[in-house]
């Protein structure tokens, strides 16, 4: 027999509400956080670092800003990661804490920069008209905590102008001589700090003033006609007034440079245009003395060649173009010669202005080289024509010319052109050499020649010889021929092999980087020109190369 206590149904407990949610936690697979788990996701913000400004400043120096808006950084973290209020505050140096300037909170994640932006207007209203220097700080929160601020940084914001400087009268100066020129500050306002200058278009520069605001500025004229611009600095960077003024250089003393047309005694680099992807015209690129040319060209020929009355730089398309004394004077004049085309055989002389300033071809500066007057004796013009210094010895005060004439019936020859005791005349003389690899095939070799200088004032003249088609290159130098037999004399090296070999190229001979030793610039298709500077001159081996390369960008 069961006893009835054993008969009864159990009664089952009831859960709290705490409890089967634990059963419910438990069977998700959740776990719960602990009492140290939870403590570690509640920290506050760390003190914000790495405070910095756009413009820079010197957190702990006292930095001049110009009178423009300031952007302020700051890294922001917080442990537990997340998005983070944060405050920005900026006030008048050693000001009371309830000064601000600007204040204001922006949100950033954890481990970001926070950033905020002082407008140029609250600035200049805080500084009244005079430097000021500023405090900032920076400090940030999440939802339970606020750090504490951080250190606290400066800088100074400047909402001064300055006026228009003073310049004295340039003294007298010379193309290529350092020049110095007193600025002094305009009279009443900001005395300005520094003074910013730029010659003729050049890059500018800057020269720090005193404490009334004087300087001197120094510039090497580089033309005839120069243009000086001055502008005044305050303290902050702010631009203040410029002046302008236009003085005149006198040309130097003596001869300039072989190739020199802007009148620094560096030879420059001349190329007519279209071809090589430049336009119509004339193309000066200034030489810079260490083989980089300027690679903004100006056109010098831009009011033509004064063959017609309506001078364009299309008056130089098909040309030759060769720099020299022609006219007998310091400057380095430009001599325009047709080799084909509908003035073939004739040519024109420019005389230059020694400043890089564009060819002003009118009457009487200008010497006509008439058509059938370089013909050689079966009729025929030169194909190539090259300034070949004094190379006949005849002292005339007229450079020589030395170049290639000939046609397919009877040969080709290297020609000298002794120049006669007036500007423009020349007397073709068929010399005695054959080319470097010792034929007469002259039509396949492209010649260009430099002028060097030698003890007592004279030149030497050198000559670069270049077979497209095999690459040869060579380099005589030493030039001198006998315009009563046709010898030629020279000292030769094998230069280079292989050299730019099937290149369609415009060739100009240059001491570019003033070693003494001739060097060659080359212009292909896009505009591209390269410097090849040879040393180590060897009449057994290869000359070691250096080459540079840039691109002429016309407007």
């Amino acid at each position: 027999m069961h006893s009835s206590s054993s008969l009864r149904p159990r009664r089952r407990r009831a859960l709290t509400a705490t409890a089967a949610l634990g059963l419910l936690i438990a069977a998700a697979g959740i776990v719960q956080p602990t009492a140290a788990s939870a403590a570690t996701q509640d920290n506050p913000p760390a003190v914000p670092t790495g405070l910095r400004t756009s413009p820079v400043t010197s957190c702990d120096g006292d930095t001049i800003v110009g009178d423009g808006d300031v952007t302020l950084y700051a890294m922001v973290s917080d442990p537990d990661g997340g998005t983070l209020g944060v405050d920005f505050r900026l006030s008048p140096h050693d000001s009371e804490s309830g000064d601000a300037t600007a204040e204001g909170q922006v949100t950033a994640a954890s481990d970001r920069n926070a950033v905020f932006v002082i407008r140029r207007d609250k600035l200049e209203s805080a500084a009244g008209g005079s430097i000021t220097e500023f405090d900032w700080q920076v400090r940030a929160s999440d939802s339970d905590h606020t750090s504490a601020w951080s250190a606290v940084c400066h800088f100074s914001f400047d909402p001064t102008r300055t006026g228009t400087p003073v310049i004295a009268e340039p003294a007298e100066s010379t193309v290529g001589q350092p020049l110095s020129i007193p600025v002094s500050a305009p009279g009443g306002g900001t005395v300005p700090s520094r003074y910013r200058y730029q010659l003729n278009g050049g890059v500018p520069a800057d020269v720090t003033a005193d404490a009334s605001g004087n300087a001197t500025i120094t510039v090497i004229p580089t033309g005839h006609t120069n243009a000086l611009s001055v502008t005044s600095l305050s303290a902050g960077g702010n631009y203040g007034g410029t002046v302008t003024i236009v003085f005149v250089s006198a040309a130097p003393a003596t001869n300039q440079a072989d190739g020199d047309l802007s009148g620094d005694d560096i030879p420059d680099l001349l190329t007519v245009g279209a071809r090589n992807g430049l336009p119509s015209g004339l193309w000066l690129a200034p030489g810079t003395g260490d083989g980089h040319v300027g690679t903004s060209p100006t056109d010098i020929g831009v009011n033509g060649d004064g063959r017609s009355s309506n001078g364009s730089p299309s008056d130089f398309d098909g040309s030759t173009v060769i720099t020299g004394r022609f006219t007998g004077g310091a400057e380095q004049d430009v001599l325009v010669y047709f080799p084909s085309g509908t003035y073939a055989g004739s040519g024109v002389v420019v005389k230059a202005n020694g400043d890089g300033s564009p060819l002003n071809p009118v009457s009487g500066n200008t010497i006509n080289i008439y058509g059938g007057s370089l013909q050689d004796v079966y009729g025929d013009n030169p194909v190539q024509l090259a300034n070949a210094g004094n190379i006949s010895g005849r002292n005339t005060g007229f450079p020589d010319l030395i170049g290639i004439s000939g046609d397919s019936a009877n040969g080709y020859a290297l020609n000298l052109y002794a120049s006669g005791f007036i500007a423009g005349l020349f007397f073709p003389v068929a010399l005695d050499a054959t080319t470097p690899d010792g034929t007469a095939d002259w039509n396949d070799w492209t010649v260009a020649t430099a002028q060097l200088p030698t003890p007592g004032g004279g030149s030497s003249t050198a000559m670069f010889l270049w077979n497209k088609s095999t690459g040869e290159l060579d380099l005589w130098e030493n030039l001198a021929a006998d315009p009563e037999t046709g010898d030629l004399t020279y000292t030769a090296y094998p230069v280079a092999t292989g050299w730019r070999t099937g290149a369609a190229l415009s060739l100009r001979a240059a001491d570019a980087n003033v070693d003494g030793v001739p060097d060659l610039w080359a212009v292909s298709e896009g505009g591209t020109v390269t410097t090849d500077l040879f040393t180590d001159l060897s009449s057994t081996a290869p000359a070691t190369v250096t080459r540079i390369t840039g691109t002429l960008t016309t407007p």
